[in-house]
């Protein structure tokens, strides 16, 4: 059986090890809010077989502080972040007092979104009583507009698709000055989408703590989605810093490869996007903060197919089925091998050997 076309080995990788530290604070800011629990970390023992290696997980985010989403991790650090310091006060204040100085102040949040970022800063401006404007993409599904507005935002639907969503809620945010909660960067905009990009590393901290205390060891390969690449970014960069360094491979809609086209032409490269059942991940530019981490840390970039990850779906709830409940929607295409994936984990050392650049794999995430 043939590689597949889609996986684009990254000619531009830094061979230097990154330069990363989580903030201690937003592990323990996290545990104050409602719902908070570490999520699983789920051994895909049967998968692990079929690949040739010891481990494989998959860390299930379907239930995240009463969200079906990690993106609440970023979304309300970031929030409580820029909330507290338009109002000079401490992050570490309780939300009554964030929200009570929040109000005073007239503070309102806006927000882009094509899913779950925007139901999560609409969560967090209703912790805080604030009003939250979250704008999506016309062609969003109705059961995530209403989910949004269940939170108690205004949802304001764009003509085009994510970026120019982005342009409006910047636009809109800046005209009635509002708090634009965006997680993806551009020119003059770049901090609070790296304080979301922080936020995520409460995940990779406990995934690093779950994986060590299953294996006595850390993880040699590491999977994650990409849109914009924030999320993806936060995985480089604690990964890739660690005293162990793994190999990380990112996955994203061959219909909005943004990243790997970027890869590609070793410079940001914007590609115009098409309907894809990973909504998520259906957005045409990399994060301008994301960028530079992903250039350097990406070991291997793969765009895969509706009918793929429709498939992998699939494969990964049987094999997660084993009473550990379902995995997770966002991660559903970690591992990347698509439809036939029973025939791609042992029979392409190519993979194995250009992607994860170690003669000994045991672990994979």
């Amino acid at each position: 059986m043939a590689l597949r076309k889609n996986i684009y080995y990254n000619k531009i990788l830094s061979p230097l090890q990154l330069q990363y530290s989580p903030d201690p604070r937003i592990l323990s800011f996290h545990q104050r809010l409602p719902g908070y629990t570490p999520t699983p970390l789920i051994p895909l023992d049967s998968l692990a077989k079929e690949l040739g290696v010891k481990h494989v997980f998959l860390k299930d985010e379907s239930s995240r502080a009463e969200l079906p989403a990690f993106k609440i991790l970023g979304a309300s650090w970031a929030t409580c972040l820029s909330v507290a310091q338009a109002v000079n006060t401490d992050v570490g204040s309780s939300f009554a007092n964030l929200s009570a100085a929040a109000r005073e102040k007239g503070i309102k949040l806006a927000a882009a979104t094509d899913g779950n970022h925007g139901r999560a800063v609409a969560r967090m401006a209703k912790i805080l009583g604030l009003e939250a404007h979250i704008f999506v993409p016309l062609n969003l599904d109705r059961e995530t507009k209403e989910l949004i507005a269940q939170e108690g935002a205004k949802v304001v639907a764009c003509l085009g698709d994510y970026d120019a969503t982005v342009l409006e809620a910047k636009e809109q945010a800046e005209i009635n000055k509002w708090l634009l909660v965006q997680d993806t960067a551009f020119e003059g905009y770049t901090e609070i989408p790296q304080w979301i990009v922080d936020g995520y590393s409460s995940m990779m901290v406990e995934t690093d703590k779950q994986v060590r205390e299953l294996t006595g060891s850390t993880v040699d390969m590491v999977v994650a989605p990409v849109g914009v690449g924030s999320f993806a970014q936060s995985v480089v960069s604690y990964w890739r810093s660690r005293e162990h360094p793994c190999a990380t491979v990112t996955v994203e809609p061959d219909s909005a490869a943004c990243l790997l086209r970027s890869l590609i032409s070793k410079a940001p490269t914007t590609v115009s996007t098409k309907d894809t059942i990973m909504a998520g991940l259906n957005c045409g530019t990399v994060s301008t903060i994301a960028w530079p981490v992903l250039r350097d840390g990406v070991e291997a970039s793969i765009a895969v197919s509706d009918s793929e990850t429709h498939a992998a779906v699939r494969r990964l709830k049987r094999a997660a089925a084993n009473g550990k409940g379902k995995a997770s929607i966002d991660y559903r295409i970690r591992i990347g091998y698509g439809s036939d994936a029973e025939t791609r984990g042992n029979d392409s050392p190519v993979l194995h050997r250009r992607t994860l650049r170690t003669s000994k794999i045991e672990s994979v995430l």
